[in-house]
């Protein structure tokens, strides 16, 4: 049987394969860029609750619409405003989860990258460098087999800033050193920008204020050219920074008024309040205390509308200074004590914080075997789908298909054999199936055959026509053939016990929807009307995939027995205790005599279709075992030559 279900798949993986489509244009990924670090930017946004609820709808449609892209970036999304604005990283890493898994079974390399990117920050949040670093690597090396500069770009920015938080200043400098290569042979300022504005922070940090005044500049021309007035602010606090360590203290006030300026007129009240400070403390620094007050308390009020607790904390330990110059100790001493507390406050938290990084380095490290055990997967599916490469022709196909023939034989066979002495009569009755399914695949398979010597034989003397009407004969066996044995399959999986009936509440309707649109195209073909009378919502509780199966295989055979512009109608109706179905075609209707073989294993009943379409039986003897396993009833009726209506009912 390992042969058996190992050949299934061989012939299913060509089409799996097929759903692999990660060529992204190069726009697009850099729009995707974009995407990403837009998700990750704090800001002031819309309430989280609100934002989670609406992520969430946009994720079910997404599911509904069958787009994958779409709720892979749904997920991120989600795992992002968990990450950076709830600081729930187990959360978070488990919506990079899910994304991960929808990417690794649709082969999406691409968006894999991003996800990657993203848990690579969820690990720098609790101080795994390392790790971090790791997933970066595997997101370059996933991008170095599709070559996208600006995705390269943000994965050498991100090991930059992770070098940076590391430590590991030589080593961010040569990312970021990378990033300037790239970006100026691109052509792409806003990167360049960038790099040289993190290049200069780090010449400060080593204490190399020329080379850092140096890339700042250029930083500064860039983002001026850009007319980026949040980046251009952010220059200017750091050119002020830059300017007092060259003891410059007039250069670095003109530069944090200016910045001032920008976030004035960008209503930026988070960084307003990190300006004032600033220029309180130039102004502190001067012993000119009247302004260094008035600068502390708009950093204050600024502060405190932002909920930023650190510069909250600086304006009250500047001002208790400045008070405390200024001789007026009672201000002085209020502005101490409400350091005291938010100082208090912020190191309750920061302990706090520190305790839960423990807890969450620990999740992530088992959340880290679950993404480990994908990967494995992946790598078993790439090496599955080489092997699947190999076969290229229609004889492989061929002798596939006669070996899944042989194996269920004898699997059949050993099946019949282990049974008791007791299940003799269901013996019997299976050895009159076996009888039905030889009479029926020998059609097929000697078409298989002949066409298959044709070609080995006389090949060179076929015509194009002869052989488009062989081909069409081979076609419609082969689907006979794979009707047959799809039904065959299911019927001994549930003799044998091998197959699970597992009871859950689902949608009738559902079912009954997806199986219309799935026969619209062969019931087209035949311009036959499929029309459908249910309510929206018709809840069962049974085993959805037996269920789907009946209802493919009485909508099958009601197209195959309907003529040409006819009509089939499927109804449900909700009947408290069950669910009642019913497919009703117009077709060439069934005799009392032949109602009475139908739904039995012991009996051959095959009738062609008004197209002239085969059949063994097989598949009404299969609709009645899964309709019985789950507790139901299935029945016909039936005037020749005016139609017939069979119905099922299920457990609700």
């Amino acid at each position: 049987m390992k042969v058996f279900f190992a050949l299934i798949a061989l012939l299913c993986i060509g089409h799996r394969a097929s759903i692999a489509q990660d060529n992204v244009p190069p726009e697009q990924a850099a729009n995707d860029v974009k995407w990403f670090e837009t998700i990750f930017q704090a800001g002031n946004r819309t309430p989280s609750e609100k934002e989670i609820n609406k992520k969430e709808n946009e994720k079910l449609i997404a599911i509904e619409n069958h787009d994958p892209r779409k709720e892979i970036r749904v997920l991120m999304e989600l795992g992002a405003i968990h990450l950076t604005r709830l600081k729930s990283r187990e959360e978070a890493i488990q919506f990079f989860i899910e994304s991960l898994t929808i990417e690794d079974s649709l082969r999406l390399e691409h968006e894999k990258v991003f996800t990657l990117l993203a848990i690579a920050r969820v690990f720098e949040e609790v101080y795994e460098f390392d790790r971090s670093v790791e997933y970066i690597d595997q997101a370059q090396d996933l991008n170095d087999n599709k070559e996208y500069p600006e995705v390269l770009m943000l994965i050498l920015n991100e090991l930059g800033r992770i070098h940076t938080k590391s430590g590991n200043t030589e080593t961010a400098i040569e990312k970021y050193q990378q990033i300037l290569t790239y970006a100026d042979n691109l052509g792409s300022k806003r990167q360049q920008a960038e790099a040289l504005f993190n290049l200069g922070k780090l010449h400060m940090q080593t204490l190399d204020y020329q080379k850092s005044l140096e890339f700042h500049k250029k930083a500064l021309a860039l983002q001026r050219s850009l007319n980026d007035k949040k980046s251009e602010a952010r220059s200017l606090n750091s050119f002020a920074q830059l300017y007092l360590l060259l003891k410059n203290p007039d250069r670095a006030m003109a530069n944090q008024l200016a910045a001032l300026d920008i976030r004035k007129e960008l209503r930026d009240t988070a960084g307003m309040a990190f300006t004032y400070n600033r220029i309180g403390e130039l102004h502190l620094r001067d012993n000119d205390y009247s302004h260094a007050v008035g600068s502390f308390d708009l950093a204050l009020k600024a502060a405190l509308e932002t909920e930023q607790q650190e510069e909250i904390r600086k304006s009250y330990d500047y001002l208790s200074q400045s008070y405390k110059a200024m001789k007026d100790f009672s201000k002085a001493l209020d502005y101490r004590e409400s350091f005291i507390s938010i100082d208090d406050f912020i190191r309750n938290e920061n302990s706090s914080l520190q305790l839960t990084d423990v807890r969450n380095r620990y999740m992530l490290l088992q959340k880290e075997k679950e993404i480990n055990q994908l990967e494995s997967g992946r790598r078993k599916s790439d090496l599955i789908i080489k092997d699947q490469a190999r076969i290229q022709n229609f004889l492989f196909a061929l002798i596939a298909l006669v070996l899944i023939i042989v194996a269920l034989v004898v699997y059949l066979y050993f099946v019949k054999r282990k049974v008791a002495s007791s299940l003799k009569e269901v013996n019997d009755a299976k050895d009159k199936l076996f009888s039905i399914i030889g009479h029926d695949i020998k059609g097929p398979l000697n078409s298989l055959m002949s066409f298959s010597s044709l070609l080995s034989n006389h090949g060179d003397m076929i015509t194009k026509e002869e052989i488009k009407m062989l081909s069409t004969d081979l076609d419609k066996s082969l689907k006979n053939l794979f009707s047959l044995l799809e039904n065959l399959l299911q019927w001994a999986r549930s003799q044998t016990g091998n197959m699970d009936f597992r009871r859950e509440e689902f949608n009738v309707v559902d079912l009954l929807n997806e199986n219309k649109q799935l026969l619209q195209t062969q019931a087209s073909n035949k311009n036959i009307k499929l029309v459908s009378h249910y309510e929206p919502l018709l809840l069962a509780n049974a085993d959805i995939n037996s269920v789907d199966t009946v209802i493919r295989n009485l909508l099958s055979n009601a197209i195959k027995f309907t003529s040409k512009n006819g009509t089939i109608t499927l109804q449900a109706e909700d009947h408290k205790t069950h669910i009642l179905i019913s497919i009703t075609d117009t077709g060439v209707g069934i005799s009392p005599e032949a109602i009475q073989k139908l739904f039995k294993i012991g009996t051959k009943h095959s009738t062609l279709g008004t197209a002239n379409e085969k059949g063994t039986g097989l598949g009404l003897m299969l609709c009645k075992e899964f309709v019985e396993k789950n507790g139901g009833t299935i029945g016909v009726t039936s005037k020749p030559g005016e139609g017939s209506t069979f119905y099922f009912t299920v457990p609700s």
